[in-house]
């Protein structure tokens, strides 16, 4: 696997090992040792399957060609991610956005956007999609709360005539 510009990423193994919070796993085998412990890191031809990235900071890291299949990631900053040509097929998304304040509110975030993407068969439950604006889109098939969304828009285009 070729991974280009990796900030920090190999780092993380250095992170948990020298915090005293260190994963079962790292624990477990005896080869993973503190390699990086900060700074700018390029590492290619890596393989990294297994390893725990805890308390990391990977702001402004470039990733190209990298498999993150089977990834699980918690409390994760990702405003302003770039994703581009990523395979998201059987994907979870739960809980996205600003945490609630202290009264339990949720503040809006800013807009995302979602340009040439294939999300066909996909589920949104429980989705505030308020002032969401959908252009240029197959919706064949689509439904909103088991209505035909095809059926709906033809009538309301036929309401006035």
């Amino acid at each position: 696997m070729k991974l280009a510009v990796w900030a920090v990423a190999v780092g993380v193994v250095a992170g948990v090992a020298g915090s005293s919070v260190q994963s079962e796993q790292a624990r477990q085998d005896e080869n993973a040792k503190p390699v990086i412990t900060s700074g700018k890191q390029i590492t290619e031809h890596a393989d990294l399957a297994g390893s725990v990235f805890n308390d990391v900071n990977l702001a402004g890291v470039a990733f190209k060609n990298v498999n993150l299949s089977r990834a699980k990631m918690h409390n994760i900053n990702l405003s302003d991610l770039d994703l581009s040509a990523a395979q998201i097929g059987g994907a979870h998304f739960k809980h996205i956005g600003p945490p609630p304040n202290k009264d339990g509110k949720q503040e809006r975030q800013r807009p995302v956007t979602f340009e040439e993407a294939m999300l066909c068969d996909s589920t949104f439950r429980k989705v505030d999609l308020s002032n969401v604006k959908i252009i240029e889109c197959d919706l064949t098939g689509m439904t909103i709360d088991g209505m035909l969304v095809s059926d709906l828009v033809a009538a309301y285009k036929n309401r006035g005539k």
